[in-house]
C-alpha cells in the first residue's frame, strides 16, 4: 500500500528534525517529553511490524532509537546514572546594576 511509504518518509523526516537537539551539548529536552515519545514509537513500531507493515516499524524503530539518545543525551538522564554535575548553562539574561534616584 502506499500509505505505509508516506507513512514512513514523515517518521523519517520528523525523527531527522531533532538532530539538532542531539548536536546541541546545551539543549535540555524534559524526560516526560523524550521518554513518552520513545514509548509511543516502540509501540508504534511493535504495532506496524504486527501488521506486517514492515516499511512504517522501521522508521517508527528509528524514531524510537533516536528519541531514546534523545532522553539519554538531554533530560539529565546520563548524568544522574553517571553520577556527574549537569553542564551549567549561562543566563540569557544581562546583570545591570541599578542605582537609586
Amino acid at each position: 500500500m502506499w500509505q505505509e511509504y508516506i507513512i514512513t518518509v514523515v517518521t523519517f523526516v520528523l525523527t531527522l528534525s531533532i538532530l539538532p537537539a542531539l548536536r546541541d551539548p546545551h539543549a535540555r529536552i524534559p524526560l516526560q517529553t523524550s521518554g513518552l515519545t520513545t514509548l509511543g514509537l516502540l509501540v508504534k513500531a511493535v504495532m506496524f511490524g504486527s501488521l506486517g507493515m514492515l516499511s512504517p516499524a522501521i522508521g517508527a524503530g528509528f524514531g524510537c532509537l533516536m528519541w531514546g539518545l534523545l532522553a539519554y543525551f538531554r533530560s539529565g538522564v546520563r548524568e544522574r546514572l553517571s553520577g556527574t554535575k549537569a553542564v551549567a548553562t549561562e543566563s540569557a539574561v544581562a546583570d545591570y546594576s541599578v542605582a537609586d534616584d
